[in-house]
């Protein structure tokens, strides 16, 4: 009767008398621990929902990083081969006597 002369008016005032009878039936009992439990799984599935969002859509418009190729610590290199010089053949030829 408060808004009930459109359709609007009437389905509000199906919902709101839903809504106060659901309010003054079950919020003068305490909840159970299930209840407890099930609110408490839906909180942190929320959380983690919003983090894993806010952590993607942080990512997306992260720029890209620069990549920086440094050498590698401990890695063994081979020594290049040194091209023959006179020098270099003297030693030897020394080194073999």
């Amino acid at each position: 009767m408060l808004f009930s002369s459109s359709k609007l008016g009437h389905i509000g005032q199906i919902l709101s008398t839903g809504a106060v009878w659901e309010i003054g039936t079950s919020a003068f009992t305490p909840p159970t621990a299930n209840e407890i439990e099930t609110f408490v799984h839906v909180v942190i599935q929320v959380v983690v929902g919003i983090v894993t969002v806010v952590a993607t859509v942080r990512k997306m418009f992260q720029k890209p990083e620069t990549v920086v190729k440094l050498p590698a610590m401990g890695a063994v290199v081979a020594p290049a081969p040194a091209a023959p010089t006179e020098t270099g053949a003297a030693e030897s030829a020394h080194d073999s006597e």
